[in-house]
């Protein structure tokens, strides 16, 4: 037989000094009718004594039970004997952490009992966390700037959408993989190199650029910023990046190094453009011995063009002949308008002198082609010089070959115009 408590008991007294005492919210209800049964000093504090009342209109402001109610878990027979909750009363805005069981009231009924803890400060921290965390995520994904976490042996762990979209991939086609394998292969080995010396601690340069190639394989030329990832022991345990693309400055760049070396009316290499790469062609010559070739075209009668029809007329003709110029010699040639009327190219595939008459001959009949088909409007006629460089010789410098090939032209130049002053009797202009 159930024991039964009076309100004198020493058990009662003790139990209600237990919940008195404690500063967490306790109270008693039955759980047939809802009635309120006990409510320990918090509670009234809160929501006044509600002793008598119904738990769901005292504490929900309801008019039915909450369907949130707890007795269907405490009571029956699949009934567990303490159940934990959390829930956010409507009343108050206050969260509780809610420890639910079925006890033997003083009366001998079976009662709800419910220790309700304050939550409420741990559920705005969490709250905040969430919300710091989402912002995080939000600027790690959408900023301007693209990131990527990798760990002590490149592989990358994390990677923003920015880069992403940037690079045409997705999470997953870069999750995992070593970030090397996304760096055009002619840096790979330099960029392993640096970032183990990061790795170790070693002082490496912040900033640096970079090209990585796209999913498309198109080159993306990229600024970065990194950082090591460590521990909290200290411990290096991996890099962060930022990457910035820089692609159009590159190309403005080049732009304008180009313009810089380039001539404005043939697109040709400019005299500036021609020397500089020359040099370059001269150095690699005395390493290498492979000999090269220049050539030294000049427009015969160009002011007699432009005396006649016009400088237009005479600027278009300039940039037909840049045309064939660049239709003939091959893409490893460096062609250049280093003049008014004279042109210069510099090619270091032609083995001898008899290629070069090849090419010359090739040249001559490209140009015979096209004033066969100007319809009069202006003739195209050049004289050629050419001298070889092997490297075999003592330095030599780019104005010395050009005035050697410059003498062959116009000695040729000057054996034309004697042909041709015994052809017809005259005198011609053939500057």
């Amino acid at each position: 037989m159930k024991k039964k408590f009076s309100n004198n008991t020493e058990e009662y007294k003790q139990l209600l000094s237990i919940f008195n005492s404690l500063d967490e919210v306790i109270y008693v209800v039955d759980p047939e009718n809802y009635e309120i049964l006990y409510v320990n000093p918090v509670v009234k504090k809160s929501f006044g004594n509600v002793i008598g009342e119904r738990c769901y209109e005292a504490f929900q402001n309801l008019n039915k039970p909450c369907t949130f109610c707890t007795n269907k878990y405490i009571f029956g027979p699949n009934a567990k004997p303490v159940y934990i909750w959390e829930f956010q009363n409507k009343v108050n805005k206050r969260w509780y952490r809610c420890i639910d069981r079925a006890l033997t009231w003083i009366d001998g009924r079976k009662v709800r009992f419910e220790l309700a803890i304050d939550i409420t400060d741990k559920k705005l921290i969490e709250e905040s966390l969430r919300e710091n965390e989402r912002r995080y995520k939000d600027l790690w994904n959408n900023a301007p700037v693209a990131y990527h976490i990798v760990d002590r042996n490149g592989i990358i762990m994390d990677v923003n959408k920015t880069e992403l979209k940037l690079l045409g991939y997705k999470k997953n086609e870069m999750i995992g993989k070593p970030i090397f394998d996304f760096i055009t292969p002619a840096q790979r080995k330099q960029a392993y190199q640096r970032f183990l010396k990061k790795i170790k601690g070693e002082k490496v340069e912040s900033t640096y650029d970079r090209i990585y190639l796209k999913k498309d394989g198109t080159p993306l030329y990229v600024s970065i910023y990194d950082v090591p990832e460590k521990n909290g022991k200290g411990e290096i345990i991996g890099m962060r990046t930022a990457m910035i693309d820089i692609t159009e400055l590159k190309k403005l760049e080049q732009a304008l190094k180009e313009a810089s070396l380039k001539d404005e009316l043939t697109g040709l290499y400019n005299r500036r453009g021609f020397f500089t790469l020359a040099e370059q062609e001269i150095r690699r010559t005395q390493r290498n011995k492979k000999p090269f070739f220049i050539l030294f075209i000049d427009f015969d009668r160009l002011k007699n063009i432009n005396d006649t029809k016009g400088h237009l007329i005479g600027d278009q003709a300039l940039k037909k002949l840049g045309e064939i110029l660049k239709e003939t010699f091959r893409k490893s040639d460096i062609i250049a308008r280093i003049g008014g009327d004279e042109f210069v190219i510099l090619a270091p595939e032609i083995k001898n002198e008899e290629e070069v008459k090849i090419l010359i001959s090739r040249l001559r009949d490209k140009i015979k082609v096209h004033n066969s088909e100007t319809s009069g409007l202006y003739q195209i006629s050049i004289s050629i010089g050419s001298v070889q460089y092997t490297g075999k010789e003592p330095p030599v410098s780019i104005d010395k070959l050009l005035a050697l090939a410059d003498k062959k032209m116009y000695q040729e130049k000057k054996d034309k115009f004697k042909t041709l002053k015994n052809i017809s009797g005259s005198i011609f202009d053939w500057s």
